[in-house]
């Protein structure tokens, strides 16, 4: 309820940005100059590699009344707000403060407050200061890109503002796509006003209008991951303590594997039917350990085979050509009593109250025409589809069922299922291992960096070796195919290698004891995701149902004709039965190919153009599976695409502040 709330909101106030009159917008904005306003204010920034701005606001006020100056108010605690939902915070450093006039400096409530003027004169009419700072917002929080992401003009300053101009130079490239800009009330994506051009790395604009009191002007721009290159301290230690503490780390992790997470043998007993009681995606969660996307959407088959949906190949058209695509179609409404089932079956049926804006807008325009009042809320809730679907195909899915996949995931992986085949005892263990392969990969890398290379690197010969090897590390430690295990030795080599060898190895080759000593480190490293691995121990039941799963599992690889054919006279839909398990398990391929050579019926949850046979039946599910995978898991792009607000909102960056007269 809290996020439709939300997001009703959040619709609301982007309408009323779009379709209410410039008139109105501005009349409901508090117009107020408490003494003062401010006829010019530029700001002159320049980006700094280290994510460091250094900054030139020249503002000139005029005082209506007697005032001694003006105070700016600076935040050293930033609330980041992005369009995609993602939140994030971060401490500012300020220094190297100058300005124009007599000044002093003081901290209040979170703010670096500087205060300008001089307590023993009075002044009036115009006036000019310059302010002159150096602000740190410290590392970028975005995980797969950075961002400058800055209010250029706070949302607190206590008067109108006019004739703003800005300047932006950046250190590098950049893609000037990706740029935004966003003015207003906080939470504003409006970018009407804003008058801007890029000329190689710097960025100049204006804001042809004047800002209000509660108004901002924030600037966005995506840029590629490692853009900032921040300064780390460096830990100071010897390459004999990195040894000694990374051999201990892993004699720890033996003596904990050893006591809490060394697994009883698993015994496979030959199984022809799945463990009984237990639907396909539950099956994929006993056997995995954890919940995952393929085994949940397998409830799709399973659900079909049981009589609720019905499963039909179509055409859509597209630009060029039409495609294969499906529908799902409502046969019954569910009437069992797994709740995961009944998520699922909800959630691809579920009323997804689109708001049709254009219709909005039309409404509102025909109830003016004929002299009738109408309220923005009753046009919205006119033009919202409220009908409740029967059937729907994969664009109806996209960006859609995705909350229903993780609610499902979220229910499959609770601490309570996971304790049911994991000892807590060995599970909590494995933070503690994850705690000690950071620790070892700072010890090893960060003090050879710092002495024998540029600084400036530090975070790329952290970041890019670091998410190489632990993908390599897992993928060929983990229980995968040999594709799989090829894929990770080669991805993980280039990803992290190859930045390891000009960035790494140039300064471990400068002393041999960090050469020793980061060898070692690497090879603890590996021998603790080996302990990651291994470390959850199944209870005495976990055992005992990974054991008929696998023989299940072994089962459905390696099963001969004649076995298959006795088991489809004994039952004709035994083929479809096990069809969802086959998914979940990740042994579809397989088990249809077995089927090939023997004669079976169309299930009746399946409709197709084409003569049913085994080959056109598998190249259908094949498609249908791996289009409704897509499909379900897709997810609103999290990620900035030059927008008009480039992701970003009016007073959701970092800075900006804001000040008064005094």
């Amino acid at each position: 309820m809290k996020q439709k709330c939300i997001k009703f909101i959040g619709i609301f106030i982007l309408c009323l940005t779009t379709f209410m009159p410039n008139k109105v917008l501005a009349e409901s904005t508090v117009i107020k100059d408490n003494g003062y306003s401010i006829k010019s204010y530029d700001i002159n920034m320049v980006v700094n590699e280290d994510n460091t701005f250094d900054i030139t606001e020249k503002i000139t006020a005029n005082f209506n009344v007697e005032r001694h100056g003006i105070y700016r108010r600076i935040p050293l605690k930033n609330s980041i707000t992005r369009l995609d939902g993602t939140k994030s915070n971060n401490r500012a450093k300020i220094s190297n403060v100058t300005v124009s006039e007599r000044y002093t400096i003081s901290k209040e409530n979170g703010y670096e407050v500087i205060k300008i003027g001089d307590p023993n004169k009075v002044i009036t009419g115009s006036r000019s200061y310059t302010i002159k700072y150096t602000y740190d917002i410290g590392k970028d929080p975005l995980k797969d890109v950075d961002e400058l992401y800055f209010n250029l003009i706070g949302n607190e300053w206590d008067t109108s503002i006019s004739n703003v101009t800005f300047r932006i130079k950046m250190p590098k490239s950049f893609d000037k796509s990706l740029l935004g800009f966003s003015t207003g009330i906080k939470g504003s994506t409006n970018n009407s006003n804003i008058s801007y051009s890029v000329n190689g790395n710097v960025i100049s604009g204006s804001y042809t209008s004047t800002l209000n009191v509660g108004q901002a002007l924030t600037v966005r721009l995506t840029l590629p991951e490692g853009y900032f290159v921040g300064v780390s301290s460096n830990f100071n230690i010897y390459a004999v303590i990195s040894i000694i503490i990374s051999l201990i780390f892993v004699l720890i992790a033996y003596i904990l594997w050893a006591k809490y997470g060394k697994d009883d043998k698993v015994i496979e007993t030959v199984e022809f039917y799945p463990p009984e009681g237990y639907n396909s995606a539950e099956i994929g969660f006993l056997y995995e350990g954890s919940a995952n996307t393929q085994s949940v959407i397998s409830l799709l088959i399973y659900l079909a085979n049981a009589g609720y949906l019905k499963i039909e190949e179509i055409e859509e058209q597209g630009i060029f050509k039409s495609s294969k695509s499906f529908r799902i179609t409502k046969i019954k409404e569910y009437d069992g009593n797994n709740e995961n089932e009944r998520i699922f079956f909800n959630g691809l049926f579920k009323n997804r109250n689109i708001v049709d804006m254009g219709k909005v807008k039309e409404i509102m325009e025909e109830a003016k025409r004929n002299g009738e009042k109408i309220k923005f809320t009753q046009a919205m809730e006119l033009a919202t589809d409220t009908s409740e679907k029967t059937s729907v195909t994969s664009s109806d899915l996209y960006d859609n069922f995705y909350t229903t996949l993780n609610k499902i995931k979220s229910n499959l992986n609770s601490k309570e299922n996971k304790n049911k085949i994991f000892e807590s005892s060995a599970s909590k263990k494995g933070k503690w291992l994850i705690i000690m392969i950071i620790v070892i990969w700072a010890l090893i890398t960060i003090k050879p960096v710092i002495e024998y290379s540029e600084s400036e690197s530090l975070i790329f010969a952290l970041l890019f070796p670091g998410i190489g090897f632990s993908i390599l590390f897992s993928l060929l430690f983990g229980k995968n195919p040999i594709i799989v295990k090829i894929f990770g030795l080669i991805w993980g080599l280039l990803f992290g290698g190859m930045p390891w060898s000009f960035l790494v190895l140039p300064a471990l080759k400068e002393d041999p004891m960090y050469l020793i000593s980061y060898i070692i480190g690497i090879i603890c490293v590996a021998a603790l995701v080996i302990f990651i691995k291994i470390m959850p121990k199944r209870t005495i039941y976990g055992n005992e149902i990974l054991g008929k799963i696998g023989g299940f599992k072994r089962f459905l690889e390696t099963a001969e004709k004649p076995q298959l054919e006795s088991l489809v006279e004994q039952n004709p839909e035994y083929f479809y039965n096990i069809l969802p398990y086959t998914y979940a398990l990740g042994v579809s391929d397989k088990w249809m190919k077995q089927f090939e050579t023997i004669a079976l019926q169309a299930p009746n949850w399946y409709d197709s153009r084409d003569d049913f046979n085994m080959h056109t039946f598998g190249a259908f599910m094949t498609t249908t599976m791996a289009s409704a995978t897509s499909a379900m898991s897709s997810s609103p792009s999290s990620s900035s695409s030059g927008g008009s607000s480039g992701g970003g909102s009016s007073g959701g960056g970092s800075g900006g502040g804001g000040g008064g007269s005094w």
